[in-house]
């Protein structure tokens, strides 16, 4: 059943019942990744007595994993959500997709890409988070993102980056290391050599040449 519907239910005799729920958005989210489209909206069929095999073991699964909760349960039961989800939007829903246009990213969801980067530019920033950011796919983020920018998301990454390490080299004296750090880099040594590539001369001496 859909989120949202009114049901009743009577039952003669006493049975067994298991409730799953399940988030719209986690539907939608498993969705993207099977259709490699966006969704607009999964509405579940509202069906009385359904028989499915498959559907009724994956439950039955997650249901003894909540009973029993075992070491790796919380691995286990991802898996499970999403070949639960997969069975649903296979054989038990109506799955409607959101049209793009071909103007890249909206100016809302670059406004939310580029502030996730900033706030993480001291780690390695995956393709899955910044799409999950903007609400796509992997795949229609990627393009979209090019369409928006000119540029890679792995590019744009790297030019805030190495964006922000000119900034601290010209106003801080933090050592090029803490730096390299602070920006994602591996070591300073790493950094240097991605810095070099791309402005022909190395942090030190940027940093002399600033000051």
């Amino acid at each position: 059943m859909t989120s949202g519907a009114f049901t009743q239910w009577e039952w003669p005799e006493c049975i067994e019942v298991v409730h799953t729920y399940v988030g719209a958005e986690q539907l939608a989210s498993t969705g993207r990744d099977m259709f490699d489209r966006e969704i607009s909206e999964v509405e579940l069929a509202d069906i009385i007595k359904a028989k499915d095999n498959r559907l009724f073991r994956t439950v039955a699964s997650l249901a003894r994993e909540a009973r029993e909760a075992h070491v790796g349960s919380r691995l286990l039961v991802d898996s499970l959500t999403v070949q639960l989800n997969v069975q649903l939007l296979r054989n038990h829903a109506h799955v409607e997709f959101a049209t793009h246009t071909a103007g890249g990213l909206t100016p809302r969801q670059m406004s939310a890409v580029r502030d996730y980067i900033a706030a993480n530019l001291h780690r390695n920033v995956s393709l899955e988070e910044l799409a999950s950011t903007a609400s796509l796919s992997r795949f229609h983020f990627s393009r979209q993102f090019r369409v928006a920018t000119g540029s890679t998301p792995h590019e744009f990454v790297l030019t805030h980056r190495l964006e922000r390490v000119k900034e601290l080299l010209r106003r801080t004296r933090r050592p090029i290391a803490v730096i390299a750090q602070d920006c994602g880099f591996a070591d300073q040594s790493h950094l240097t050599r991605v810095f070099k590539k791309r402005f022909a001369v190395t942090p030190g001496d940027f940093r002399t040449r600033e000051h």
